[in-house]
């Protein structure tokens, strides 16, 4: 990887290696106290690690690429696998990071039916609209056949 890219992956990790050194002084000191703060930043870390593997794989896998072209037109062979392996790693990385961001994605935007809750139950208000009531679909719930099969069948495995 060029200078240039070796700095941005360099300042996308460090977050997560300063997160990763408070939560060791946490752990390791007699009088550790987990603070406000330290749940915060770990949370607000976990949802972008996405988008950090998207950023370094992105970076790794161009970078990666360049110098892989640049190698096998000097016949440099052994400077083209080691970009060559670099890049496929940043691919690696790229691809699950993308995945993830999608399935984020998916789980935040994704909308339950109206009048249902997300696991697909019935919701009415009262009157008033003070409180929310959700009770099982009847249409979606086994018959008492089915019911007795998968009995029977988790019975079996035990």
């Amino acid at each position: 990887m060029s200078r240039r890219a070796t700095i941005i992956c360099a300042l996308l990790v460090l977050p997560y290696l300063y997160l990763a050194y408070w939560w060791w002084s946490v752990l390791s000191s007699d009088n550790g106290v987990f603070s406000n703060e330290l749940i915060v930043w770990s949370l607000g870390l976990m949802f972008l690690s996405p988008v950090v593997l998207v950023l370094l794989g992105g970076t790794a896998f161009i970078s990666g690429t360049r110098n892989t072209k640049a190698s096998m037109a000097q016949h440099d062979y052994e400077g083209a696998a080691t970009s060559g392996g670099c890049a496929y790693f940043g691919l690696r990385a790229l691809i699950a990071g993308a995945v993830l961001l999608v399935g984020m994605a998916w789980w935040i935007l994704d909308t339950p039916e109206p009048g249902r809750d997300r696991l697909g139950r019935i919701c009415e208000e009262s009157p008033h609209g003070s409180s929310v009531r959700c009770r099982p679909d009847p249409k979606r719930k086994k018959s008492a056949l089915d019911q007795a099969n998968e009995k029977r069948r988790q019975e079996w495995w035990r």
